[in-house]
């Protein structure tokens, strides 16, 4: 779109910045590195207070605030500034009739790769063990596991789960993971179906979850799933926290089925101070922070107002059915 045409629409077509998530990005942080690429588009910050038919698109971070569409009558597409999109898809009030985006980054991605290594690693190298010694003053040493028997297992290969794959191959461990549908990547086995889920968790000495909520993730590492895992393995959890029943997982920690966890997501979040995990001497919380940053594509953002405004195909538009 032409910024002779962008001006004419301007009265008519706005667009809303409302993240309410200062900790990680500001609305005015946000409107300032979106501006450049939408000159003269008139740009929204906070939550409306009054009737704003000029909106026509939306952002938000963790959760959408519904009760703003009674603002909003025009409102057209929702953007999330960032992957999941489980929360508002989950809720049966938002309306069909309003289209969903998230984003998907090359720099957010590597960030929970590298997340994930650093994780297996500090295991891997007895770092927490140490730690733990240092407060009671005990020297003693533990021999650090070899990574060429070490087996990782990812639940789920899409952008996130394949950077993971290749960084724990790229750093010489055996790679296996585990999808909805069959992947081909070169040097790591895929896994499909029950029956492939199960044949992965008996061997995989780290198993790292990546999957979207779905219907068919929800729960799916519960109490019978976890008896698969390979005795004294270690879970990782930087997907989504409905991806495995909480009291089962204490429950496999605390029977000795698992060896160890460590989470970043949750169910809800955050973590509500009464929580079990939070005493768990074999669990190792972290707040939701495994990938930080989406600076290569907050222009996805202002792209998108453009293709709305264009009726062009959207990035990375969500499929409501599939759920991502």
């Amino acid at each position: 779109m032409s910024l002779k045409n962008i001006r004419k629409e301007r009265v008519f077509m706005s667009l809303l910045i409302d993240m309410r998530n200062p900790e990680w990005m500001t609305d005015i942080s946000l409107k300032t590195f979106i501006s450049a690429s939408l000159p003269n588009v008139n740009i929204v910050c906070g939550p409306p207070k009054f009737t704003m038919p000029e909106i026509i698109m939306a952002t938000f971070t963790n959760t959408f605030d519904i009760s703003i569409l009674q603002y909003l009558p025009n409102l057209r597409l929702v953007q999330k500034v960032g992957a999941g999109v489980d929360s508002i898809l989950a809720d049966p009030n938002f309306p069909t009739s309003i289209r969903i985006a998230r984003m998907s980054s090359s720099t957010q991605s590597l960030e929970m790769a590298e997340y994930c290594l650093a994780e297996v690693l500090s295991y891997q190298r007895n770092i927490r063990f140490y730690q733990k010694n240092q407060i009671r003053k005990d020297w003693k040493q533990h021999s650090p596991l070899c990574i060429n028997n070490t087996h990782i297992g990812v639940l789920g290969l899409g952008q996130i789960g394949r950077k993971v794959a290749q960084l724990f191959l790229k750093y010489g461990f055996k790679v296996s993971g585990w999808s909805k549908s069959s992947k081909s990547i070169k040097g790591i086995k895929s896994y499909t179906g029950h029956n492939g889920l199960e044949t992965m968790l008996s061997h995989s000495d780290y198993v790292i979850g990546i999957l979207p909520s779905t219907r068919e993730t929800d729960n799916l590492i519960d109490s019978k799933m976890l008896r698969n895992f390979k005795s004294g393995a270690i879970f990782i959890n930087i997907g989504r926290g409905n991806l495995v029943v909480d009291n089962d997982l204490v429950d496999a920690l605390d029977d000795g089925i698992l060896k160890a966890a460590t989470l970043d997501v949750f169910r809800q979040e955050p973590l509500p101070l009464d929580h079990p995990f939070w005493g768990h001497s074999k669990i190792a919380i972290t707040p939701h922070v495994s990938g930080w940053n989406v600076d290569d594509t907050i222009l996805d953002i202002a792209q998108n107002y453009l293709r709305l405004l264009n009726n062009k195909l959207l990035l990375h538009e969500v499929d409501r059915d599939l759920g991502y």
